[in-house]
């Protein structure tokens, strides 16, 4: 019979490991519900799965293991190319995710056959997970995790911690990483969904649907609401005399600095052809025009070619906001952007139009 002592000494030891067990749990159930949770700024984004706030729940959950100095995501598209890189700055007491559209890893392609090699083990024959995570991994500072939904490669996780990582932690942190990674899932094949191919850009449908949201929004808070149309000038005239190629190359391009140039919380789609819109919550006609002026100069400075033909793209923009507009006007809000577009093309194009009341009479070129 063991003395009284040892049986106490297992019970606290049981007990412990009972308790440890029950809060992990408890943090992954309340990270799976935080995760199914739509909605984002109190409206409902017609179920999109937002990756700003699927990061900054998984930083919380991860953060209760141990401290974290990093916990940066790199989102990895169906081509196992980088597109999207989120990272978390500021005060570690109120640390928030915001993306990257600098990060010198965007574009890098990935092999995900080298990645389950080196950083993955197999666990059934579409079940991977992150080697390092492991029983009988050796403690570290530094994780990089493969996120894998299936045999799919969804993006890869960089954790940094300032002190050592130890295998009670990690099996913590992996306990998380099945919601973290199902969710960043649906997020990709939502946006899949949701996106023009060609440009990267939302489709019109979304845009419309958000633009009732943001709408919405505003008429409740008060708050400003800006849209910004978008137009290549002389398109029809590239395509005509360099070919669709060179049109497409020209959508593509102006695609991807129109995405690096808006907010996260802005939204910037194709509306159809060569014309794109972007919606600005909480923001004024003056501060829209300042990015729309941006993304101008910017598309002004791109060299083309087309089968060893160079070429230049410009764009012209106009800008309106909910300036005294009544509760029942949201379409009023894309025919002042609308007009003051034509404006800027009227006026002589590659240049961007705030719109004012003498615009409205002016008719489409």
């Amino acid at each position: 019979m063991l003395p009284v002592w040892v049986d106490v000494a297992l019970l606290l030891v049981s007990t412990a490991a009972g308790l440890r067990a029950w809060r992990l749990s408890g943090r992954v159930r309340t990270l799976t519900a935080r995760l199914q949770s739509r909605e984002r700024g109190g409206h409902f984004l017609a179920e999109s799965p937002d990756p700003q706030q699927i990061l900054q729940h998984a930083y919380r959950a991860a953060s209760e293991i141990l401290p974290l100095a990093e916990f940066d995501l790199y989102r990895v598209d169906q081509s196992n190319r980088i597109y999207e890189v989120w990272t978390l700055g500021g005060p570690t007491e109120d640390r928030r995710p915001r993306r990257d559209p600098a990060n010198a890893n965007l574009g890098e392609l990935i092999d995900s056959q080298a990645v389950l090699q080196q950083l993955a083990t197999t666990e059934t024959d579409r079940s991977f997970a992150p080697r390092e995570l492991m029983p009988g991994s050796p403690p570290s500072q530094r994780l990089r995790l493969p996120l894998y939904s299936g045999d799919v490669l969804v993006a890869y996780l960089l954790l940094i911690s300032p002190r050592p990582i130890e295998e009670h932690h990690k099996a913590e942190i992996r306990a998380l990483l099945a919601p973290l990674t199902s969710s960043l899932h649906a997020s990709r094949n939502w946006e899949i969904a949701v996106t023009d191919e060609l440009s990267g850009l939302s489709s019109r449908r979304y845009f419309e649907t958000r633009l009732a949201e943001e709408w919405a929004r505003h008429l409740r808070y008060g708050a400003p609401l800006a849209v910004a149309c978008f137009d290549l000038d002389h398109f029809k005239r590239i395509n005509d005399t360099l070919g669709h190629a060179a049109g497409d190359a020209a959508i593509r391009r102006f695609g991807e600095i129109l995405r690096a140039a808006v907010r996260a919380s802005d939204l910037a789609c194709r509306s159809g052809g060569e014309e794109f819109a972007v919606l600005f919550p909480e923001t004024s006609a003056r501060a829209a025009l300042a990015v729309a002026d941006r993304v101008r100069r910017s598309i002004e400075k791109e060299s083309f070619t087309s089968e060893g033909r160079p070429f230049h793209v410009t764009v012209s923009a106009g800008v309106a906001d909910t300036t005294a507009l009544a509760a029942d006007d949201r379409d009023q809000l894309l025919f002042r952007a609308d007009r003051a577009l034509y404006a800027a093309k009227d006026s002589g194009r590659n240049r961007a139009r705030l719109w004012a009341e003498k615009t409205k009479a002016r008719g489409k070129l």
